[in-house]
């Protein structure tokens, strides 16, 4: 647990034991996403250090994306971008990739599961701790192109079972109903035949070329909150990145 106070016999720099501090009242939230910060001057006498080493950890965090600024308005905690990051190969080969297009979902099962070993060490949880555990079809125009396996510990979303979800991106709903913002996410993707039961939802022939994609979703402090598996047909996956 990272302590709320500055330790001044610690050989850790000062404007680093700040930049931890900030990120725990984040990670508790006690500081939420959009919410503007106390200024440099109020910082630096609650911590009793000066100006020029807070500025120092706030140009980190705004740097790691942590944090923003408004010119002549002050610092604020980043509110995550859903509208590109997160969902980025649902946009090709069936669209165009016309960036309007969003997703829609048919969910097959929602349930209450004891986590298997898999899933369990994926998200960090203890031996058959409960997730959730929801499976959909997901849709563009109308037309299924994947199909969806989704784990979230049942700790952290309680509750969201009572939620109609529908059509809408989960990543707001997790940040806005359960203060649990992604922040990051990890992806792994490889060929894979497509098995029976998945051909007919997918509305293909089983001989049809698949994509499996496996996510883990991360909040603040790196905490995995999210795995899951997605199953895409070949010919409408165009996978893209731009790395700088």
């Amino acid at each position: 647990m990272v302590s709320n106070k500055i330790d001044f016999t610690n050989e850790q720099p000062l404007y680093m034991q700040m930049v931890e501090i900030i990120k725990q009242r984040v990670i508790e939230n006690s500081w939420q996403p959009g919410m503007k910060i106390p200024s440099e001057n109020e910082m630096a006498r609650e911590f009793d250090l000066s100006v020029g080493t807070i500025k120092k950890a706030l140009g980190v965090l705004v740097n790691e994306g942590v944090l923003f600024r408004r010119q002549g308005q002050g610092t604020f905690i980043a509110q995550p971008d859903f509208s590109r990051s997160f969902i980025r190969f649902f946009r090709y080969g069936m669209t165009g990739g016309k960036p309007s297009e969003v997703p829609g979902s048919r969910i097959l099962k929602f349930e209450i599961v004891r986590a298997d070993t898999e899933v369990a060490d994926i998200l960090k949880l203890g031996p058959e701790e409960k997730v959730y555990r929801i499976k959909r079809v997901r849709t563009l125009l109308d037309k299924p192109f994947a199909v969806e396996e989704l784990y979230l510990p049942y700790d952290k979303f309680q509750g969201i079972d009572k939620i109609a979800l529908g059509n809408k991106l989960l990543y707001p709903i997790y940040s806005r109903e359960f203060s649990v913002p992604v922040i990051w996410a990890d992806e792994y993707l490889q060929p894979e035949t497509i098995r029976q039961d998945t051909a007919a939802m997918l509305e293909v022939d089983e001989r049809t070329p698949v994509i499996c994609i496996e996510r883990i979703a991360y909040t603040y402090g790196d905490l995995p909150v999210e795995f899951r598996r997605s199953i895409c047909v070949g010919k409408n996956f165009q996978y893209h990145i731009v790395i700088r």
